[in-house]
């Protein structure tokens, strides 16, 4: 580790600085350098990808920008010249790989497009980031990760509103709901066919087939002996061109179930001492419930309890010999009884006192039978040791400070070792909320905008000590109704919690919110229910195993002569043609028959191909290293780290679509209309041929993937179609590849993917374009905003004919390590 370590000896009840004591070599070997060298193997680069939304239809840009920051210091990883991205379609069967792409990456940045072609299959897709560092880290997990959807509509033809008949249902009490059906421009579907469906989680308990009034309106009656088990009610509507099937949330006082877990600080109970022991409560599909509860001793009653954030809360108590200590939950009512974990007769606790702004206090306390020994102190972030300690047990109590100065942002594990440095207690805490780059919306040039409207705004950027601050941006504002509410994620909440803890943690962007008072008392409860065991930088979780993968980005091949009998000979000195869009060149291969090509000749290949062909012989073929294929092979059972969805919690009343939608004139518009709209869209994107997940197929109007029409029959080879927007094609379909794929008389390999500029109209030096209809549901998207000497940004961009609430996020890095960014919103009328 090049940062210097601060190095403390602890006296009893003293603390002394004492940078001349040093750690003995065992202890240096076995609490810094060796953890460090393999931390720093763990994770070499952690990528973040902010797209410019979450939701997308077909036909759309996918817009994004990847920030390559090193594992353990987060500041910029500048060595990588190439990202490798994969497209997944994710399914109920598994994943499919829709589309593998490469793209160029400058000093720690990479940005750029896909293009969700209009035969795009409606459903959960991911982007996946790799690169050479990623590969040859020791993590089996991916971390450059983001989910995001594609639907025909965000707002479908078919809504539903749900309202129960009371706000909370006991169990085994009959559940009475009313539905109504409508179009999105609030016209009832009358006499439509409802099928109301209950489940107890994946299993189908009850079914009945109802018909709506004429307000569109259907009352869906369980059972009181189907509600015990019940979670949810699922109602499809029949209608003439497509099923429609939603799901909705039963209200319950008491689920069937309860997730409940209960964590001693310092990881585990010692009788005759103080002990604190955080507890969580999720129901069964994972979302917080705000519990309250009674610990017993012996069956009697002697502390109460009640959650104080997000199902998390804690209580502190003295436990005493041979005793029995349960929990019983009184809120919301459940039969089961939880034990605590096990308490030992003798150990040593570790404690944390109380959090000052430059100071954690703590207490090491040990029961009596302990024998006075030697305590090594260790606080680690990201795998590197920032702070020392030792000292002695001569007493029952020592206390110590840990100086939040020396860290970085972000969780500190504290860890006790005894003399043969094996750990004994450890506590995790998070150092420094504030130590980010401050952004601020300074100016916005007016409170609310008209359609077509010109909008400007200035941006303010310090560091944690309020200086003006150079950093990197980028910059997106979408329609609200794009973004998906139910997930947190963003560049905070990914390097700062879901980087380094296992697990889901639930409204993740709550505690990066200064608006929320409380947030460190509750972040520091978060903490003490993962506990060391899901700290992915915890020694006992790094993987002390050197990864030998020597993961190639150049381009690599070897040439053969097959022979008669089928083997391969390699040509040595041979002479492969190198076919580039506007140029060619030969390279010759070595005595193994091996030749290479630079990164640099995916950039010269941009948005087209590379041709390889050997020249020696009319028997030679080509076998290439195709890095996509060593990424699948050593990532398929790698854990997916992106974040699970924030479920919402029960609600009397329901909606199948986004409840903030409105109900306007521009938004209601039927299909065809946007269709209409679309077709003039000009940033749409490249056309792209993926790897046959998505049917090509013709409508009843002979139109080839129509954008009205979302299904119809297969194409046929050589036959004339029109698209919407009128152009006359010739179908081509695509073609089988040859079954021995690795053997080939020539290979084409793709270039980097084609650069675009992100289309944002001038109305002001263009006004004949506002003419035009304008559809645009991202309205800008700037992915290389750097703020001045100042630390200022202004930027400027039109509105479009959306009238609706906009969101904008900015977020970025100085590349030293400080990350930071904000939201804002405003309304188009």
């Amino acid at each position: 580790m090049n940062l210097k370590i601060a190095f403390t000896f602890l006296l009893s009840w003293s603390c002394f600085f004492s940078h001349a004591q040093l750690l003995s070599e065992a202890a240096n070997d076995s609490l810094v350098k060796i953890p460090e060298y393999f931390a720093s193997q763990q994770l070499k680069e952690n990528i973040y990808i902010h797209t410019d939304k979450d939701i997308y239809e077909p036909g759309e840009n996918l817009w994004f920008k990847a920030y390559l920051l090193n594992g353990n210091t987060l500041k910029l990883s500048t060595e990588t010249q190439l990202i490798f991205v994969e497209l997944i379609h994710l399914t109920e069967d598994g994943s499919n790989i829709v589309t593998t792409e490469k793209y160029e990456a400058i000093n720690g940045f990479a940005n750029g497009h896909l293009f969700l072609e209009r035969g795009f299959e409606t459903g959960a897709y991911q982007i996946r980031i790799h690169t050479k560092k990623t590969m040859e880290s020791t993590s089996e997990k991916l971390l450059a990760v983001k989910e995001f959807k594609v639907v025909e509509s965000v707002i479908p033809t078919i809504l539903m509103d749900v309202d129960f008949s009371k706000k909370n249902y006991n169990r085994n009490e009959a559940i009475s709901a009313e539905i109504t059906v409508f179009s999105r421009s609030r016209v009832p579907y009358k006499n439509t066919v409802v099928i109301a469906y209950a489940f107890a989680g994946s299993k189908r308990i009850y079914r009945n087939r109802l018909r709506t009034n004429d307000e569109g309106v259907v009352i869906v009656n369980l059972p009181a002996e189907k509600s015990k088990k019940a979670t949810t009610i699922k109602l499809l509507v029949k209608d003439k061109r497509k099923d429609i099937i939603n799901t909705f949330e039963i209200p319950f006082t008491s689920m069937s179930e309860l997730q409940f877990g209960l964590y001693p600080e310092g990881g585990s109970l010692v009788e005759n001492l103080p002990n604190t022991v955080a507890f969580k409560a999720l129901d069964p599909s994972g979302r917080p419930v705000a519990v309250k509860g009674i610990l017993y001793e012996n069956g009697k009653k002697i502390q109460p309890f009640t959650a104080t954030h997000n199902g998390m809360g804690k209580f502190a108590f003295v436990p005493k010999n041979n005793q029995n200590y349960t929990v019983k939950i009184t809120q919301p009512t459940l039969d089961s009884i939880f034990e605590l974990p096990k308490i030992l007769p003798e150990g040593i606790k570790l404690q944390v006192d109380r959090h000052t702004k430059k100071y954690v206090h703590f207490s090491i306390t040990r029961t009596k039978n302990i024998l006075d020994q030697q305590l090594y102190i260790r606080a680690q972030h990201r795998g590197l040791v920032y702070w020392m300690a030792t000292t002695s047990l001569s007493k029952e109590r020592v206390r110590f400070k840990l100086p939040l100065e020396k860290f970085p942002q972000g969780i500190v594990e504290v860890t006790l070792f005894n003399e043969q440095f094996q750990p004994v207690a450890e506590r995790l805490v998070y150092a420094n909320l504030d130590q980010k780059l401050h952004v601020t919306l300074k100016e916005i040039s007016k409170s609310f905008y008209q359609q077509k409207d010109k909008v400007t705004m200035k941006f303010e950027v310090k560091d944690q000590n309020k200086n003006p601050a150079i950093a990197n941006f980028s910059l997106s504002v979408h329609d609200h109704l794009y973004a998906d509410k139910n997930n947190d994620y963003a560049m905070l909440p990914h390097y700062y919690l879901f980087s380094e803890l296992k697990g889901h943690v639930y409204d993740a962007g709550y505690y990066f919110n200064p608006k929320n008072n409380n947030r460190e008392e509750h972040l520091d409860v978060l903490l003490l229910t993962q506990g060391w065991r899901n700290y992915v930088w915890n020694s006992k979780q790094l993987n002390y195993v050197e990864n030998s993968l020597d993961f190639t980005t150049n381009i690599k091949g070897k040439i053969y002569k097959k022979l008669k009998n089928g083997a391969l000979q390699n040509i040595p000195l041979a002479t492969v043609n190198v076919s580039y869009p506007s140029y060619t060149e030969n390279v010759t291969t070595n005595m193994q028959a091996e030749f290479s090509l630079p990164i640099s000749s995916y950039k010269n290949a941009q948005g087209s191909n590379l041709v390889f062909i050997p020249f020696e012989d009319k028997n030679a073929v080509i076998r290439f290293t195709d890095p996509f294929e060593n990424i699948e092979e050593i990532t398929g059972n790698y854990e997916c780290a992106f974040p699970k969805y924030d479920l919402a919690l029960q609600t009397k009343k329901q909606s199948s679509y986004n409840p903030e939608f409105s109900f306007t004139e521009t938004n209601f518009l039927e299909e065809v209309n946007l269709g209409s709209f679309r077709d003039r869209n000009k940033d749409e994107g490249n056309v792209v041929m993926y790897n046959d997940i998505i049917p090509d197929y013709v409508c009843r109007f002979n139109i080839l993937n129509c954008t009205n029409h979302p299904n119809g029959t297969p194409p046929v080879d050589g036959k004339t179609y029109r698209y919407n927007d009128g152009t006359i094609v010739t179908y081509v379909g695509k073609k089988e590849e040859p079954k021995d794929e690795k053997d080939k008389l020539f290979v084409k390999i793709k270039g980097f993917y084609p650069e675009k500029e992100f289309y944002s109209p001038q109305y002001d030096k263009n006004p004949d374009e506002a003419l035009f209809p304008d559809n645009r549901k991202t309205l800008f998207w700037a992915p290389n905003l750097i703020s001045d000497e100042n630390g200022i940004i202004t930027v400027s961009f039109f509105t479009s004919d959306m009238q609706t609430t906009f969101l904008g996020t900015i977020e970025g890095t100085n590349g030293n390590g400080l990350l930071g960014g904000t939201s804002f919103q405003f309304d188009v009328n």
